[in-house]
């Protein structure tokens, strides 16, 4: 009778461990990266549409705010020829990535939707985007079919 409780016991353990191993949640993505020249390729790749280019961040309570509307956007604009870019401008580590993964999964069920700026100069990259933009975000930036920067937005 001891040994059916000792195997009894021992099954109800290795239950638990095994069931403990399945409640462990996965690994979010981390959020890729992506260069001002790897910015600027993409931009270009897209001519022939309507661009609109987002950047937002973590830290943006804002941002925060219209990620999940932004990409519900994103999705249905996409039929009509318009189609969104989103690049965050957290800290381009793999912390930051993380952060951006797991936001970017609550908000938009895509923890690779948008990815960080690596930019080793933030202000040449602003200056190079629209010279009267100062850095503040939530930012946007309307391209036409030609990619030539139409409309800025800033604020939520």
């Amino acid at each position: 009778m001891g040994r059916l409780w000792l195997v009894l016991g021992l099954c109800a353990l290795l239950s638990d461990a095994h069931a403990g191993a399945r409640a462990a949640p996965a690994q979010v993505p981390l959020a890729p990266f992506i260069t001002p020249a790897q910015l600027k390729a993409t931009l270009a790749s897209h001519r022939g549409r309507v661009v609109v280019l987002h950047l937002w961040a973590t830290w943006c309570q804002p941002c925060l705010k219209e990620l999940p509307l932004l990409a519900k956007l994103a999705r249905e604009a996409s039929g009509r020829g318009i189609d969104f870019l989103a690049v965050s401008l957290d800290d381009p580590t793999e912390q930051g990535a993380a952060r951006v993964g797991r936001v970017l999964l609550a908000k938009t069920d895509d923890p690779q939707w948008s990815p960080i700026l690596k930019a080793n100069r933030a202000e040449d990259f602003v200056a190079d985007l629209d010279p009267g933009w100062e850095g503040e975000i939530p930012a946007f930036f309307a391209y036409d079919r030609e990619g030539h920067l139409r409309r800025t937005l800033i604020g939520n």
